[in-house]
């Protein structure tokens, strides 16, 4: 295990690049930085950036600085990143210029996540701010430009998730909801008994989890009845063990096993059919925030809300 202190404050996301020799971690602190996984022991990150520094006079009382949320593309070529400030901005994934940015129309709260569809041709976004409704933006990525929004949540929404052809969103009013791609429409709405944190897809849209509480939800997703409908969620099982607030969860690649990270400052790596606990790690550091699997499914990363980064090699 290898935890390093590269933040002031709690570190939203850390996610690898599709290729894996990146690992980007977005913070509260308002800086992206990239590092390579083999040389996080340094400290020394590729690059670094100030992405929530910002002289517009747009600044709204009801926003604070900080980045939320971040993504690679699927290509690997760009870090998009979001904020507190309304922003969502392009970095280039090698040398951390600036390539493109938007930003969130007006209305109450920043950017609170994101989520880029697997054939990158289009992103949603959703934030907002806890008891105000919030809605969910739809980006045309290759015109850079927001191009519907539809009637989200009733509450802040801080989880998206891709699945091969829809996406779904979780949110402060409780709910879980999938959506078209194409048609921003809703086709399902789960009703759970927590604010929804975690939310994920498993690489071949056979499962659904969510984190509300001290409990990861998983769903089967099952076939549909007729030719070109969608996948809907079958009957929820519980996974139980942590002791405090699941803030993530993260597929392995090859979908069989759920890493999640919570508040009782562990790490756990679940059996995704069964339920069943394979492994507790306790790095040692507080409360943790953000979770994910490496392309090859040998390493999880790690975060916490003071600021650390970590990489787990499930190897030893």
């Amino acid at each position: 295990m290898i935890v390093i202190h590269p933040h002031c404050d709690c570190v939203n996301v850390v996610c690898f690049s599709p290729d894996g020799t990146q690992v980007a971690s977005v913070s509260q602190d308002g800086y992206a930085k990239v590092w390579n996984p083999r040389e996080l022991h340094t400290g020394c990150p590729l690059w670094e950036v100030d992405a929530e520094d910002d002289d517009e006079d747009g600044f709204d009382w009801w926003t604070s600085r900080g980045l939320s949320h971040a993504q690679f593309t699927p290509d690997g070529q760009l870090l998009i990143t979001s904020g507190w400030n309304r922003h969502i901005r392009a970095w280039d994934a090698k040398t951390g210029q600036a390539n493109w940015e938007l930003r969130k129309p007006r209305g109450f709260g920043g950017v609170g996540a994101l989520v880029i569809s697997r054939c990158g041709r289009r992103m949603a976004f959703a934030g907002g701010q806890m008891g105000v409704p919030e809605r969910v933006f739809l980006v045309d990525l290759k015109h850079r430009k927001v191009e519907k929004s539809v009637k989200g949540h009733d509450d802040a929404c801080g989880a998206l998730t891709a699945g091969p052809n829809s996406f779904a969103s979780g949110g402060a009013d409780k709910h879980v909801k999938l959506w078209s791609w194409q048609t921003g429409r809703c086709y399902c709405d789960l009703q759970l008994r927590g604010v929804v944190r975690g939310l994920m897809f498993s690489p071949d849209g056979a499962r659904l989890a969510a984190s509300g509480g001290a409990v990861v939800m998983v769903w089967d997703m099952l076939e549909p009845a007729r030719k070109n409908s969608k996948r809907l969620p079958g009957k929820l099982r519980q996974f139980r063990g942590h002791t405090g607030q699941v803030q993530a969860i993260d597929f392995s690649p090859n979908g069989q096993f759920i890493a999640s990270a919570a508040h009782d400052g562990t790490v756990r790596l679940w059996d995704a059919a069964s339920g069943v606990e394979l492994r507790s790690f306790a790095p040692k550091i507080g409360p943790l925030h953000h979770v994910a699997f490496s392309p090859d499914g040998l390493t999880v990363a790690f975060s916490s809300e003071r600021g650390h980064i970590g990489l787990l090699d499930l190897e030893n």
